[in-house]
């Protein structure tokens, strides 16, 4: 009796399955969603039966680049939109095959809030590729909707060695990862073996009597029997699954079939909003059912397009050359002249993409500027530059690599295994390119001191230029320099640095204490090694 039920049972999941085939081949769709995602869809996305029926649409389609913090910062602002404006749902169309990791977990995070928090869910529609950081970011969607032809999985973390050479991650960061995968999968009901699989590519997985089991050995599969395990993952290898996987195992909810739509035109590409029926996923059996759907794509403004490009590393480095080399042109030149106006903007520019990544925070902020405060007052007011002009220069450094480094505030190392998390990898990365970036400024610096700066001052009016430098005297035995009480002007103006004319010889000179305006008369206070200390009040008693 027994043995003729499970026969039964087995005859009825075969005609089913045929049935399955069948329909696909016949209308090249898939067959009706199932009655527990049906339920699950018309719980969480509601629409007016009189319209009109708004769908937030992002596109995460950076098949070149990867996902990075550009990406972060286009969903990050797109999220921020649709909390304002609320649509009945997100669609996130997912083509990519992964990135950093840390900016895939702010992304998802991300998405996780507006869902639970804000009551707007989101479906993922894996259009091709989910892979690695990409299968991360779906794995955080309430629903997943994936083409015919799509895959998602294949997502061990891989590090740079000392050779640039990319190698697998040690066990702790993979361990990490594998857990984040599944408490993702598990939030909203996913098998979380499955997702552990696609990071650890030991681990295997068989499926027994319809449920998704994790084995030790491979020995332990049922290989044998009238039901025999099926073997989903073997040891070795990341597991990666197809369309039809992934809706057969819960990790994608409904297929999407081959559809043919209407394309946009300029103006819908140009304003972001066109009908809800031109996009493949609305033809769905519930979707297709939502009167008046229109789609409300996420487009960036030129501000959001300049983030974007001030984000990536290669910006920010050169950002950081251009603050480096401009400083130091603008310290060894006296007068504000084009060096310190490059480094102010580029400072500015470094400042205004960290806000807006939320790298940085107000204490950066006041670190760095009570950073350059603290210097202005050392080299202005007085004489020397010593321990507070350090204190400065630290403050300052501190203050701007914090907002150029994003995941420092979130970074964690593991003594015993020698690794960082994913906020450690990528801090590590951008400090790779600000190393870079100080060294390659360190060669410009020594090429413009030696061929560039003696015809730089011919640039700025604050400087000595032409037959005016004739008699120019440096490096000589301060025994040959003016002694105290000699007399002469300020041959540019004194900040306190500059150069003064003496007996129709030009000499480095430091005033005690304010300005000096060129032209002025100055006195000889002292010396510094070859530099001349210029008594400001003396200048003034003399003038008068």
């Amino acid at each position: 009796m027994s043995t003729g039920w499970v026969k039964q049972v087995i005859l009825l999941l075969l005609a089913f399955g045929l049935y399955l085939w069948s329909w696909q081949q016949a209308f090249g769709e898939p067959p009706p969603l199932s009655p527990h995602i049906l339920q699950q869809l018309q719980e969480h996305i509601h629409y007016s039966s009189t319209g009109p029926n708004k769908i937030g649409y992002i596109a995460i389609d950076d098949r070149a680049a990867g996902i990075n913090q550009s990406t972060w910062l286009y969903v990050k602002t797109a999220l921020e939109k649709y909390k304002k404006e609320p649509p009945i749902f997100i669609l996130l169309e997912l083509n990519t095959p992964g990135g950093e990791v840390y900016s895939a977990q702010q992304i998802s995070d991300a998405l996780k809030e507006i869902d639970t928090q804000f009551d707007i869910p989101v479906v993922a529609y894996v259009n091709n590729w989910a892979i690695s950081a990409g299968a991360m970011i779906a794995l955080s969607c309430r629903f997943i909707a994936i083409a015919k032809d799509g895959s998602i999985g294949a997502a061990e973390p891989v590090i740079q060695d000392q050779s640039g050479k990319m190698e697998a991650a040690s066990e702790k960061v993979n361990s990490a990862l594998r857990a984040d995968f599944a408490n993702r999968a598990r939030f909203y009901g996913r098998n979380p073996y499955i997702a552990e699989a696609m990071v650890d590519k030991d681990m295997i997985l068989v499926v027994r009597d319809g449920k998704v089991i994790k084995l030790d050995e491979e020995s332990q599969a049922r290989l044998n029997g009238p039901t025999p395990d099926l073997l989903l993952s073997r040891k070795g290898k990341l597991l990666t699954l197809d369309a039809e996987q992934a809706l057969e195992y819960g990790i994608a909810d409904f297929l999407v079939p081959p559809t043919k739509t209407v394309s946009l035109t300029p103006g819908e590409e140009q304003s972001g909003k066109w009908p809800g029926s031109k996009m493949a996923l609305m033809h769905l059996p519930f979707f297709e059912a939502i009167p008046h759907a229109e789609v409300d794509a996420y487009r960036m403004d030129w501000k959001m397009h300049l983030f974007a490009f001030l984000a990536s590393p290669t910006i920010s480095s050169l950002l950081f050359l251009g603050l480096a080399v401009g400083f130091y042109l603008e310290m060894t030149s006296p007068g504000a002249g084009l060096p310190g106006t490059v480094a102010a903007v580029c400072l500015f520019l470094i400042i205004l993409s960290s806000f807006a990544l939320e790298i940085g925070n107000w204490l950066e902020l006041i670190l760095l500027l009570s950073g350059i405060a603290i210097v202005l007052v050392e080299l202005f007011l007085l004489p020397t530059f010593g321990l507070l002009g350090f204190i400065g220069v630290l403050f300052f450094l501190i203050g701007l690599f914090s907002m150029m480094l994003p995941g420092l505030s979130s970074i964690s190392f593991e003594f015993d295994t020698q690794t960082f998390n994913a906020a450690g990898d990528l801090v590590m990365e951008r400090m790779a390119w600000l190393c870079g970036a100080f060294l390659v400024s360190l060669l410009l610096i020594g090429l413009i001191a030696r061929y560039v700066a003696p015809s730089f001052a011919g640039f700025s009016r604050f400087v000595l230029k032409g037959n005016e430098q004739t008699g120019y005297i440096a490096g000589v035995s301060p025994s040959q320099l003016p002694q105290p009480g000699a007399k002469g002007i300020a041959a540019t103006v004194l900040r306190p640095t500059g150069k003064v004319l003496i007996d129709n010889a030009f000499y480095d000179a430091i005033s005690t204490g304010a300005y000096i305006e060129k032209g002025a008369p100055i006195t000889v206070a002292g010396l510094e090694g070859s530099t001349l200390v210029v008594d400001q009040d003396a200048a003034k008693e003399e003038k008068r």
